[in-house]
């Protein structure tokens, strides 16, 4: 729910905070204020306005809530937060039931349904219960003798994990599909059913959905950290600290089903200035990250708003909580492509703020009369300790506000008084006819009562909705009751694909997926979508043809390649259904673009086909594919020939073969066709008037041209280009050719090297044990000084596994000495005065490889630059002692694939087909699963001990400076020291 924001008015608590280094001394906190009071204090649009529907003592910290069929309102209560019950006592936790019995709209009534709970935090009413998720378990609560408290209880899933509160399983939502999703929380979990039946689930990047009518559960894509809402149409949306709005777009079993495939992400930031977008609080708070002021940095509970009280605009709109800054945002959501964009709902203004630091919106949902509902956890302090300096960990002020919690309505301004029972839906009430209800809350709950119970599902009624003319969400939902209930008939999927509507279309194909290959009526229409004009019609036309294994999907997928070059997803929608027929489709695509211009999204377009091709070592594939390279004869030739084999290069190195082996085993024609395009790289890397992409494309190229052709052209651009994109490239392919000469030459001009070419040539001879032993012999030689090499660079000779290279490193470059003499050598930096100036120089230098810190460096690591509550003592420690507490996040692995390379880095995504590594200097490598023979983790950070023998003391001194006065220097901050 929040990150590292700490409100100002609640740091500056008392004269224990006080006097912690680098705090201003104050008065004591804002008090809290009475529901009335704070009600005042609301800025929102105007037109709208804050209504009380439940405050204290009614409603106790509350996380989530949920209304049920009979208006009632269920409040999760996480009154542990935030760290847990006392030693020895009990959970504090629990759940209760609100009603409005003299129906006034403000909630006067609250019956527990349960208590003793441990960190639950989400729920959806079901049966004669609730489905409450509280890590490490999903469990059903229920109430089987109607007296409104819960007395039995029925483990569902377990293994999630159990770290930080904010960091749990959450928000059991239920999708349009009928199944029930939760977000993971971001730390995932091996996750096996209660009866311990079936594999283990492994939650690593992904969230959970499972189908209790059904026993079913499996991972898909994500991950989300607290908050998870759909739209309408099943678009599933998630969000986590500094990323407010996050679309799911690419489906797990899709980037499951090709195993050539590299997935990069699975998630889009949907708002214009994705990660950490712009917020404008009118309350006194303050960041501890000055990098994140003015910025999300807690964003939880979001919510695509279906309701139909608020005006127009605001439906389909994406809200989000951010606590911290005591306020929520509002972004309008058009279409992109296969996903979203979105743009704040008014420019500089929040849609709800208030200045009242007390204020701390954590949820919303839509209730019975279509109102937005907000959940107010009313606390001094939001934060976890977890977040916080060591020096404020046992502040006294964690738990101020835990008697008192708030459920704010915003309405309308005409609106009158709410009445919760006026939008009920009664036992004996239609269902069916509540399915197209403008109401999000009632659609959903009539959804619900008909999934919940399905012996008892009205088929016979649900199947002419289906094939009706209806309206299209009525039509949608009843097909996938039907389908989740295994009465969905193709005939029925052949009327949905013959829809008006583009969203009901999108809907079928996503339905016809299982049954394309079984059923020709099915399978036309699915293929007539790729010429459809709307673009998610045609993405999700692709993810289904991905099913079928047959060269009949190659036109359908051609067209649809084509025409959405320009979506990325698009672009790996069509990847993902070529674990087959990849070289065909390449053909196909080339010959259309043989007289086109090369513009980036078609060259992308060409380059991800021909890494399908290479990753499949097939010769026939390679043979057609190149066959159709060496045909080309238009205007752009040079660059769709770069393009291709580029992806192609980029494929062959996922199955962790070299280019020469795979050269070597392609058959001769092939083979020396592939030859002749790479000489003519070299040209084109050298000629200072091709356009830059195909400038370093030809560079990496000749990393497989012949050796006495690609030297003399890549040591003439490492030495003598201009531009370092160039020259860093050329360093890279010149150590991937392959001979040992190729070491030597690297080593042979090292002097003359800027540091990002250095740093780029040590990479280069750090890739194998052989390169690993011509740089050890450099450096024993002189011609390499230890300090040439990065601290991260040093670190990976120092823990090779390999003893010959550990013991040599360890003689060269001395091992790091002990931690405490290391710190108490330079503990004099700490009162020492520093520069600022010259500490961000030595910042620049040694440290921005990994950290970002005033627009320097790159963020790789954790961020650095939280430090204005962070003590130079403590800071210093950090420094030299990086290893003594590490966030899971930012543990490096050292990965070895099958071709002997070792790559080290933290994970920065994954995937059932790919691992993506970050290493200093923020460079990626998306690695196939396939080819990974080993993921070993270091159980270190990726910024190694030892950094005392690179500065000395007084340099220390002016980089602690640099680390806390930084932000100071332009006078917009009060250093209030």
């Amino acid at each position: 729910m929040a990150s590292r924001p700490i409100p100002l008015a609640v740091l500056l608590l008392c004269s224990l905070i006080a006097q912690a280094p680098g705090l201003a001394i104050a008065e004591d906190p804002r008090p809290p204020l009475e529901p009335a009071e704070a009600q005042g204090l609301f800025r929102v649009d105007s037109g709208l306005k804050v209504e009380l529907a439940a405050a204290e003592p009614l409603v106790i910290d509350p996380v989530e809530i949920a209304f049920d069929e009979r208006g009632r309102m269920w409040v999760v209560e996480m009154r542990d937060y935030p760290n847990g019950p006392p030693d020895g006592g009990e959970p504090l936790g629990r759940i209760k039931v609100l009603e409005d019995v003299d129906r006034d709209g403000v909630y006067d009534k609250a019956t527990v349904f349960a208590d003793g709970l441990l960190f639950a935090n989400g729920l959806i009413p079901w049966r004669d219960g609730a489905i409450v998720t509280m890590a490490p378990s999903i469990v059903f609560l229920r109430d089987t003798d109607g007296d409104g408290k819960a007395d039995a209880r029925e483990t569902l899933y377990q293994g999630f994990a159990t770290g930080n509160v904010q960091l749990r399983v959450s928000h059991p939502t239920l999708g349009l599909d009928g199944w029930l999703y939760v977000g993971n929380g971001l730390r995932g979990g091996n996750v096996v059913a209660a009866d311990a039946k079936g594999e283990p689930i492994d939650l690593s990047g992904k969230d959970l959905r499972f189908d209790p009518t059904r026993g079913l559960a499996e991972a898909v894509s994500g991950p989300a950290q607290y908050g998870l809402t759909f739209d309408a149409w099943g678009n599933r949306f998630v969000c986590e600290n500094r990323h407010h709005l996050r679309h799911v777009v690419f489906p797990e079993q899709a980037a499951r089903r090709n195993p050539r495939l590299a997935v990069r992400d699975v998630l889009q930031d949907v708002p214009v200035d994705g990660e950490g977008g712009r917020v404008f609080p009118i309350s006194k708070y303050w960041v501890t990250s000055s990098l994140h002021a003015g910025q999300f940095t807690a964003c939880c509970g979001v919510l695509i708003y279906g309701g139909d009280a608020l005006p127009a605009p605001y439906r389909g709109a994406g809200f989000t909580c951010e606590p911290t800054g005591n306020l929520v945002h509002a972004e309008v959501l058009e279409p992109d492509g296969a996903t979203f964009r979105s743009r704040p709902m008014r420019e500089g203004v929040e849609f709800l703020a208030s200045t009242d630091p007390w204020f701390r919106p954590v949820n919303l949902t839509v209730g019975p009369d279509g109102a937005l509902y907000v959940v107010d956890m009313y606390r001094a302090v939001i934060e976890h300790p977890e977040w916080m300096p060591e020096e404020l960990k046992n502040r006294p002020d964690l738990r101020l506000g835990d008697d008192r919690g708030r459920i704010w309505r915003i309405v309308p301004e005409a609106s009158k008084p709410a009445d919760p029972g006026r939008s009920l839906i009664a036992p004996d009430a239609d269902k069916l006819a509540l399915l197209g209800h403008p109401n999000s809350w009632h659609r959903d709950v009539a959804r619900r009562l008909l999934k919940q119970d399905p012996e008892k599902l009205p088929v016979d009624r649900l199947a002419p909705l289906v094939v009706g003319d209806g309206e299209g969400l009525a039509r949608v939902q009843a097909a996938w009751l039907l389908e989740g209930a295994g009465k969905l008939t193709d005939d029925q999927v052949v009327a949905l694909l013959d829809a008006d509507s583009p969203r009901v279309r999108e809907q079928a194909a996503l339905l016809a997926g299982s049954r394309l290959v079984a059923n020709e009526a099915i399978r036309s229409r699915v293929v007539a979508l790729a010429g459809d004009a709307d673009p998610r019609v045609r993405f999700q036309s692709a993810l289904a043809l991905g099913a079928w294994n047959d060269a009949g999907k190659v036109e359908p997928l051609t067209t649809i390649a084509l025409e959405g070059a320009g979506d990325r997803w698009t672009r790996l929608a069509v990847a993902s259904a070529l674990p087959d027929h990849a070289a065909d489709v390449f053909a196909k695509v080339l010959d259309r673009l043989r007289d086109q211009p090369a513009d980036p999204d078609r060259i992308a377009l060409v380059e991800e086909l021909a890494a399908l091709v290479g990753a499949g070592k097939e010769p026939e594939e390679t043979a057609k594919a190149v066959a159709a390279l060496d045909a080309l004869d238009g205007p752009s030739t040079d660059a769709w020939r770069l393009a291709a084999l580029d992806g192609l290069s980029e494929g062959v190195a996922r199955t962790r073969i070299t280019f020469g082996r795979f050269l070597e085993t392609t058959p001769g024609p092939t083979a020396e066709a592939i030859r002749r395009m790479l000489a003519r790289a070299s040209a084109v890397a050298s000629d200072p008037s091709a356009d830059a992409p195909s400038r370093l494309a030809a560079v990496r190229l000749l990393a497989f041209a012949a050796y006495e052709e690609a030297e003399p052209a890549l040591t003439g651009l490492l030495l003598n280009d201009p531009d370092e994109a160039i020259r860093v490239a050329a360093a890279r392919s010149l150590g991937n050719l392959g001979r040992p000469e190729a070491a030597d030459r690297l080593i042979e001009h090292w002097r003359s090297y800027l540091p990002a070419v250095r740093r780029a040539a040590a990479d280069a001879l750090l890739r194998d044990g052989a390169r690993i032993a011509r740089l050890l012999d450099a450096i024993e030689q002189g011609k390499v000084l230890p300090g040439d090499l990065d601290a991260a660079q040093a670190q990976r000779l120092l823990a090779s596994a390999d003893p010959t290279i550990k013991e040599r490193a360890g003689k060269l470059l001395s091992r790091p000495g002990g931690r405490r003499e290391a710190i108490a050598a330079y503990r004099p930096a700490v009162a020492a005065a520093g520069d600022v100036a010259r500490g961000r120089a030595v910042f620049e230098a040694n440290c921005a490889t990994c950290h970002r810190v005033a627009d320097v460096g790159v963020d790789v690591g954790p961020d650095i630059a939280d430090t204005r509550v962070r003590t130079r003592e403590a800071l210093l420690d950090d420094i030299l002692d990086p290893n003594r507490a590490i966030d899971g996040n930012y543990v490096a692995y050292a990965v070895a694939t099958s071709d002997g390379a070792v790559y080290d880095g933290v994970i920065a995504a994954q995937t059932s087909s790919s691992l993506t590594l970050k290493s200093p200097d923020g460079k990626t490598e998306i690695l196939l699963r396939s080819a990974i023979d080993e993921i070993r983790s270091t159980g270190q950070s990726l910024m190694p001990e030892g950094f005392e023998e690179k500065i000395t003391v007084q340099q220390m001194a002016d980089l602690l400076t640099f680390l806390k006065d930084w932000r100071y220097q332009d006078g917009s901050v009060p250093l209030g020291r």
